[in-house]
């Protein structure tokens, strides 16, 4: 069984050569290691250890390391053409989500256009606000406009908390408990599933009907709040012109992956809201262990054909990869 792992990331050399170090003290793996810098020897090595086929590459972008708008545009294009090298040299384990600089709307819309243009790139992954904007913002909507006249997908990834959020929302703790309240534990997956409930309140969806959307970690909260969401937000965005349920513009134009969260009971709600054609196989390399994804993949107590379609049916499909038989 092909396993395509969507959300699996990397740092470049254009970054370290221009920001600062390190995802925060406690974060699991440090932004030198040779397991999040390499896009050769020792990635592909773990990748079959464990039976991952394919991964979808992603820059991890400096959203903790606020950089000015000229220096962003260099380290997204180093990243980029970094990766689209790892590419060429190994088209058939290797594919990618472009890096963008979202501090300048335009040039972020032109860089996608140059990385599926020129680069082959199926999209980009985007990490949280820019310069606390969500996307639902006016200023941004060239960059999902050059998604959807594109048709590919961006992947909305949780981007780390600013100070004044820290201070207000996750303080009063240790230094270790208060990062981790305000990152993996819980803080960035909720401001995740408020970011995409944002670009559905706003409308976007209706101004772009060809705009699709990639969540990661069963759905940053989503899933479990889709019904009371739509009982409520629906009717209150639809007396400001919402065309189409909450609901309903979930289920057509986002898609959710496995990443990073390997329980069950997450997993079977997950199913039954969205089913199995919008569920993706990934991993969140390095943060995230192979073994442990694929092991989960393996156990899942789906049909032998929802797996199929998880592990890597949905993802030729919605990335308009070929199908390897």
């Amino acid at each position: 069984m092909r396993t395509i792992a969507l959300e699996e990331h990397f740092v470049s050399r254009s970054f370290l050569d221009r920001a600062g170090f390190g995802l925060g003290e406690q974060d699991a793996v440090n932004v030198q290691s040779s397991a999040v810098t390499d896009l050769g020897d020792i990635r592909i090595k773990a990748m079959d250890e464990s039976g991952i086929d394919m991964q979808v590459i992603s820059h991890v972008w400096p959203t903790f390391d606020p950089v000015p708008a000229d220096i962003q545009v260099q380290i997204a294009i180093g990243a980029n053409n970094q990766a689209a090298q790892a590419i060429t040299t190994h088209p058939s384990r290797f594919a990618g989500f472009a890096a963008l600089p979202m501090l300048d709307a335009t040039t972020a819309a032109d860089e996608l256009s140059r990385a599926v243009n020129e680069l082959g790139f199926l999209g980009a992954l985007i990490n949280g606000r820019a310069d606390e904007r969500f996307l639902d913002h006016p200023s941004l909507f060239p960059v999902l406009q050059r998604a959807a006249d594109l048709q590919v997908p961006i992947y909305l990834h949780p981007g780390l908390p600013n100070e004044t959020l820290r201070r207000e929302l996750y303080d009063g703790f240790g230094p270790e408990v208060t990062y981790t309240i305000g990152t993996a534990a819980w803080g960035w997956h909720a401001e995740t599933g408020l970011h995409a409930i944002r670009l559905m309140a706003a409308r976007v969806f209706d101004r772009l009907p060809d705009l699709r959307i990639i969540l990661g970690h069963m759905g940053e909260m989503i899933p479990f709040m889709l019904e009371r969401c739509d009982e409520w937000l629906t009717p209150a965005a639809r007396r400001e012109g919402l065309q189409r349920s909450v609901a309903e513009t979930f289920r057509h134009h986002f898609w959710v992956t496995t990443s990073g969260m390997f329980s069950l009971p997450p997993f079977l709600l997950l199913h039954e809201v969205l089913g199995a054609e919008r569920i993706l196989f990934s991993v969140d390399y390095p943060f995230s262990s192979n073994a442990q994804g694929r092991n989960f993949l393996d156990s899942l107590p789906i049909s032998p054909a929802d797996i199929e379609k998880i592990s890597h049916q949905n993802a030729e499909e919605l990335l308009r990869l070929p199908a390897v038989t």
